[in-house]
């Protein structure tokens, strides 16, 4: 009998190629992550980091050296600890099912925390903005009507926002004297400096050689270039730090399980470079700007994200880095002091959560309150009807917690 080596070569090639398939599919997607956690290491004598050196090749950017070193911590993120929710309601946040006051009746966009307590925020069905008031009470901000406002952008003291469009049209409007100003249509990706003075933001244009991060004055004169983006507008994120040191951030993918943090500044400064174990790095500032609480996923989270604290300053970036053990993400939490931090976790999330944030749409929060100097946490309330949190804002020295929701858009309030 003749073997028909031909059938047997094709043969051979479909099942080679099948288990080249299912090994590149488990080395990207399902292989544990076995990078190994050291001790803590904070020797300030670390390489500096700083943007990427990079050259310039037909528009864009191309990386070609950059700093190392990272102090790690020990252990591994801890396990989601709840309490037993009990089945009583009550009154007031005491680790269970806690009432949840519905204080909107209205969509309530673009929320921010104001003073004395107040919730600011903008109404797309009449295009107004709002004052909710501790007591309950709801005012008009200003009788000026904004229609289709895509993005808002509060300023430091809430006295005036950048108001962004979806045909690109930008304006700051000042709520107190009522006046607003245009803004270019290729500026986007707004930041308030700390006083207000300045607006950091990214320049778009068709050539990417021309598109940068920059600061501005509120009028948008007295342009100053920071960095050039090119066709990496999406690794910038412009969020001006509290203490004035940092403009924004700059994320580069280390490996398959590790980001690089870079932070720009003012003056072209040489910060160190901080490693973050994970994906998505999401930052938010502590109120002095000294932290920063941050969230990314990686494979050894089963890629659901993860939340971390690290010292932020300029002589300590990435020291006593630090996994909080709650599974979600930084922009679900708010500081309400400089060592104490509430965050919205959900009470389960899918295998991938991190890599599509949209799979937590409907699934409901539970609010917990971390002491940032010790690591600990505490489950504060689960909030009655089942809410997919967007926005928190806390005030301790009125007792009491607001929340709003990602699908109906309403405010809600929690005693504490």
């Amino acid at each position: 009998m003749n073997l028909d080596w031909k059938k047997l070569g094709i043969i051979a090639l479909f099942f080679g190629a099948v288990f080249l398939f299912g090994f590149f599919l488990y080395y990207f997607f399902f292989r544990p992550f076995f990078a190994p956690i050291g001790p803590v290491v904070t020797n300030v004598n670390q390489p500096a980091g700083q943007l990427p050196a990079t050259i310039n090749i037909n528009g864009r950017l191309y990386a070609v050296n950059a700093n190392l070193g990272l102090p790690m911590i020990n252990g591994n993120i801890n396990a989601l600890i709840t309490r037993p929710v009990a089945g009583q309601l009550s009154s007031t946040a005491q680790g269970g099912l806690t009432q949840a006051a519905r204080l909107t009746n209205t969509p309530t966009l673009f929320a921010v925390a104001g003073k004395d307590g107040q919730l600011l925020y903008y109404n797309p069905s009449d295009g107004k903005f709002y004052r909710l008031l501790a007591s309950g009470a709801i005012e008009v901000i200003s009788d000026e009507v904004f229609n289709n406002v895509s993005q808002v952008t509060w300023s430091q003291n809430r006295d005036q926002a950048i108001l962004e469009y979806p045909d690109g049209s930008n304006i700051v409007y000042n709520f107190k004297t009522g006046k607003q100003l245009t803004l270019p249509k290729h500026w986007y990706d707004f930041s308030f400096s700390p006083t207000d003075q300045q607006i950091a933001f990214k320049s778009n244009a068709l050539d990417p050689e021309n598109r940068f991060l920059a600061v501005a004055k509120i009028d948008g004169s007295q342009s100053k270039v920071l960095e050039r983006i090119d066709d990496q507008g999406d690794k910038f994120d412009v969020n001006w730090s509290p203490n004035n040191q940092m403009v924004a951030t700059f994320t580069q993918i280390k490996d398959l399980s590790r980001s690089e943090i870079y932070f720009v500044g003012l003056n072209n400064e040489n910060f160190k470079l901080m490693m973050v174990e994970g994906r998505d790095f999401r930052g938010q500032w502590s109120p002095t700007g000294d932290k920063l609480l941050h969230s990314v996923y990686s494979s050894r989270s089963d890629y659901k994200p993860e939340l971390w604290i690290a010292d932020a300053q300029s002589d300590s970036i990435g020291n006593n880095r630090k996994s909080l053990g709650l599974a979600t993400w930084a922009d679900k939490c708010a500081f309400s002091s400089n060592s104490k931090v509430y965050c919205a976790v959900p009470t389960t999330l899918p295998f991938g959560a991190g890599l599509n944030d949209s799979s937590a749409q409907n699934i409901a929060d539970q609010i917990y309150k971390v002491d940032l100097n010790t690591g600990a946490k505490t489950l504060v309330a689960v909030p009655e009807g089942n809410h997919t949190i967007g926005e928190i804002i806390v005030n301790e020295d009125l007792n009491y917690l607001l929340f709003t929701d990602k699908n109906n858009n309403r405010a809600y309030r929690i005693n504490l």
